[in-house]
């Protein structure tokens, strides 16, 4: 695993976005090829701040983060697949459409980041306070704070509250589904957000 330096980080960070703003540099891309174990491997970014980076689009696979601050970082549509994310700050990140499988969240804080539309299979996520719900026509995702069904996200008492006029403007569909799962929804996301 390659250890980079601070001033390589940075360096790589500027490159990748003159590359996010068609002014040529490169994206941003740590994954490596072992060639003596003939298998892929990432970069070592243990404890890394990485707080407000915009790294939409980049690939972290097979990285260590674990320590780093990504809170408030743009990861929108990254890999981050495989990579070591333990007690690492991901508050008010934006992870939507990422591909985190197999990476290791455990002990992460996830508050108010956005996971829509991520990849979170056999994504380790303990002690973090989100869950899936799989088996239903929307994703739905429980966070620390809220409850994701599709694309609407709000607060727990916001989903009670809803008529079923606003539950039905949703989606199509939607409301004969809420008929039959939103006490089982909502006892599940309060349970998961107050455990």
């Amino acid at each position: 695993m390659r250890t980079l330096s601070k001033e390589e980080l940075k360096e790589s960070i500027n490159q990748h976005l003159l590359w996010l703003n068609h002014e040529g540099g490169e994206r941003l891309i740590l994954i490596n090829y072992d060639l003596k174990r003939s298998k892929l491997s990432g970069s070592n970014l243990r404890r890394s701040d990485l707080s407000d980076s915009d790294l939409k689009r980049s690939d972290l696979r097979y990285s260590d983060l674990s320590d780093s601050d990504l809170s408030g970082s743009n990861l929108r549509r990254s890999d981050l697949s495989d990579s070591d994310l333990r007690r690492s700050d991901l508050r008010r990140s934006n992870l939507s459409n990422s591909n985190l499988r197999r990476s290791y969240l455990r002990g992460s804080n996830l508050r108010w980041s956005d996971l829509s539309e991520s990849d979170l299979c056999r994504c380790n996520l303990e002690n973090t306070h989100v869950s899936r719900i799989y088996g239903h026509p929307w994703e739905i995702t429980v966070y620390p704070e809220s409850l994701a069904i599709g694309r609407e996200r709000h607060t727990i008492e916001e989903w009670e509250g809803f008529t079923e006029k606003e539950i039905g403007m949703m989606d199509n569909g939607a409301l004969p589904w809420w008929s039959i799962w939103k006490d089982s929804i909502l006892s599940y996301a309060t349970l998961v957000q107050t455990d």
